[in-house]
């Protein structure tokens, strides 16, 4: 079965629909640590959705389609989901993703997709779709060579490819198919982001933050977020944003501070989103607004975040912003704490021990003392 685009309009369900898949997509993709893996996972997934051959229709014929959904689009195409295998016409649709970013920026203002409250999810969605069709295509193209021959994955990232040398920087750091290597992962990011990655300024800036294989530079890390940050990239942005406001390699400004969380939040960072959610609670670069913490936190832990997770917890058990519900608040300190977050599973504990929005368990209450204990955490 092939469709063809026929921009018509999209009932407000079939929208909502789209967003949350969309959404899930994404998480899927960020959640994925095998590459070997990686295809039949997410295909598997797909094709377990009911109406996965409504959700290619919806979203082929939806008008704002390139802007959105070229990404996904693509990848229903590469692996024959609800359509036959059409390798030729993903490449297309990776390649219309990536390309168009720059138009994006000015295109997407046009966009009838959202309205109303939903206009944040404009950059959102516009993000998302390039973040998707660069990871993709990427892997188009470079997947066998990441697994089963590196020695051409050198070659085509000696050749400029900015994603490829990306991708490359980011095996050696995380030993994805070859053995941790700092200074290999280092030597690619600085390839990458002298051809202007905005991921390959992140992580490079990240290098130089924490002093992985080279010496702490901030002041070299903040230029680094910085170009990452003009460049679009939402990590790029949550940094900055963090060394204006504590003033890492640049004096201490809480209104440039809120205003690149502000730009990566509303491009869909979850840890933007509970930086920003803090601005906010504290009146930092802004007047305190609780109500508008609760909100962003609310946003952070429903993008996978455990600060945002830990924080909107805190929120529901002491009625900050929102009534008191001590249900919720233990469902998302479990989650924090299932993370592995240290302050979630102490006050996960707390639950358990003193039967805060559960039963009374003093034997499951030490369970997560221990596991606090040991990340760090004491009574």
């Amino acid at each position: 079965m092939t469709y063809k685009s026929s921009t018509t309009n999209i009932s407000k369900n079939g929208e909502i629909l789209l967003k949350e898949f969309v959404r899930d997509f994404y998480h899927k993709i960020l959640d994925i640590n095998d590459l070997r893996t990686f295809e039949i996972t997410l295909c598997d997934w797909i094709k377990n959705i009911d109406k996965n051959q409504t959700i290619l229709k919806l979203l082929w014929n939806h008008k704002d389609y390139k802007l959105y959904f070229a990404s996904v689009i693509g990848f229903f195409y590469q692996h024959g989901i609800s359509c036959a295998i059409n390798r030729n016409k993903a490449l297309e649709l990776y390649l219309l993703a990536v390309n168009n970013e720059k138009s994006l920026n000015q295109d997407y203002k046009n966009s009838q997709f959202l309205k109303g409250n939903d206009d944040e999810f404009h950059d959102i969605l516009r993000n998302n779709n390039i973040i998707i069709g660069k990871y993709l295509l990427s892997l188009f193209y470079y997947k066998d060579i990441i697994l089963n021959d590196r020695l051409k994955y050198f070659e085509s990232a000696r050749k400029g490819e900015p994603i490829a040398q990306y991708n490359l920087g980011y095996c050696y750091q995380y030993g994805k198919g070859v053995a941790i290597n700092y200074d290999e992962a280092f030597k690619w990011y600085s390839k990458s982001a002298n051809n202007g990655c905005a991921e390959g300024q992140n992580n490079l800036g990240n290098f130089y933050y924490y002093g992985r294989g080279i010496s702490i530079d901030y002041k070299k890390a903040f230029e680094l977020y910085l170009k990452s940050a003009k460049n679009g990239y939402n990590l790029g942005q949550c940094n900055l944003g963090y060394c204006y406001q504590y003033g890492k390699g640049v004096a201490i400004n809480y209104d440039e501070a809120f205003k690149w969380y502000s730009k990566s939040a509303n491009n869909g960072c979850a840890l933007a989103q509970n930086n920003l959610a803090h601005c906010y609670e504290n009146g930092i670069g802004t007047k305190k607004d609780f109500n508008k913490a609760f909100e962003l936190y609310s946003k952070a832990a429903d993008g996978k975040c455990v600060l945002g997770q830990y924080n909107l917890a805190v929120y529901y058990e002491n009625g900050i912003g929102t009534n008191k519900n001590y249900n919720i608040a233990f469902k998302w300190y479990f989650k924090s704490a299932n993370e592995g977050y240290g302050y979630g599973q102490y006050k996960l504990g707390n639950c358990y021990q003193y039967g805060i929005g559960t039963y009374k368990n003093i034997k499951e209450a030490n369970v997560w003392y221990k596991k606090a204990s040991d990340n760090g955490i004491k009574s």
